[in-house]
């Protein structure tokens, strides 16, 4: 028979979790849009309620997948793209312009919205009796905050996992900080990030910058791809700490060379605004909210409150979030168990 002594005995000298040991931060409106797009649930009245049920069984899944020992769920503020459009005006402005869902469920854009921000406000209510804390600043969009959350708490020796389909969160990922990309179903870490990006995750805002972001209405330089940048920027894939000015420099070294280098410093300008609406490492808080956000990380974690966010459920008479909803709600019980 196997002697599993030392095993049990590693296991009971384990230290205890604390609340801060694994923060699983939430992109919520990237969550919320995602299934609000996709998803086409219907309460008995014949409204739809899918951005409000796929939200809520997603965050089941993750926190019993993940096993954090706190969740943050972090929302854009209002007017939180202000800051970025005074840089750059065309900045998401293509967003105000298409309609998020296609396939028919809304007779006009301003019904959409109206059911959006509906269920997006029904939303919270049902988070308030969870055991999360939900994050929302003014004039602030969620990826500032959760960039500021998850670098700090790395710099502690914390274990952090993002989750968002948005790409420009990769380039956080270090040894404490993951990303789960929920359309991909992966989680990428230090070990298989490289392969996703083709270079450092440090060294990737450098990349995009040149790039451009289609879904952020950013153009990159004309004619240039990966491929291009890896085979005339090599030092890319793998030195840390590369910079932007070193892209410059091995340019107007080799401007009389390939076409290509000409182009990037002609469009050098753009270039650079780009890195700079891209870059998290380089924070846009002020010195207060920089305050509120790190308080969040000394605040207990909040009661869960099943009675009240069952009651919730039977009064929009949502039948189920999952086939057991009770079991559902076992899966946050663990969150209130953790203390500082």
């Amino acid at each position: 028979m196997a002697d599993y002594t030392n095993i049990l005995s590693k296991l009971q000298n384990a230290p205890p979790r604390k609340l801060n040991d694994h923060i699983l931060i939430v992109d919520s409106m990237n969550t919320f849009i995602r299934s609000f797009s996709t998803l086409k649930a219907m309460n008995p009245q014949g409204h739809h309620i899918g951005g409000l049920v796929g939200f809520l069984r997603s965050l089941g899944y993750l926190v019993r997948t993940v096993d954090p020992t706190r969740v943050i769920c972090v929302f854009d503020g209002k007017g939180s793209s202000i800051n970025r459009k005074n840089i750059d005006p065309n900045y998401k402005a293509q967003r105000q312009h298409v309609r998020i869902t296609n396939w028919g469920m809304y007779d006009s854009k301003q019904e959409e919205y109206e059911s959006m921000s509906a269920q997006l406000e029904r939303l919270k209510d049902y988070l308030d009796y969870l055991p999360v804390q939900c994050l929302t600043m003014e004039k602030l969009e969620a990826d500032d905050i959760i960039a500021h959350l998850a670098l700090e708490a790395s710099k502690s020796g914390k274990k952090v996992t993002i989750v968002s389909s948005d790409k420009d969160f990769l380039q956080l990922i270090d040894g404490n900080i993951n990303v789960y990309s929920p359309i991909k179903k992966t989680l990428f870490t230090v070990d298989n990030i490289q392969e996703e990006l083709g270079v450092l995750p440090q060294n990737y805002n450098i990349v995009k910058a040149l790039l451009g972001d289609n879904s952020d209405n950013l153009s990159g330089v004309k004619g240039l791809g990966l491929k291009t940048v890896i085979k005339e920027f090599p030092e890319i894939v793998n030195t840390p700490g590369y910079t932007l000015q070193k892209i410059y420099d091995e340019c107007e070294k080799n401007i009389d060379g390939k076409s290509i280098f000409a182009k990037i410093i002609y469009d050098w300008e753009r270039v650079k605004t780009n890195y700079q609406l891209m870059n998290l490492h380089e924070g846009v808080l002020d010195d207060k909210e920089i305050l509120h956000i790190l308080s969040v990380l000394k605040e207990p974690t909040p009661a869960l409150q099943s009675g009240a966010f069952l009651h919730m459920l039977d009064t929009d008479k949502i039948e189920s979030i999952t086939k057991n909803t009770e079991g559902w709600l076992e899966n946050f019980r663990p969150l209130t168990v953790f203390k500082q």
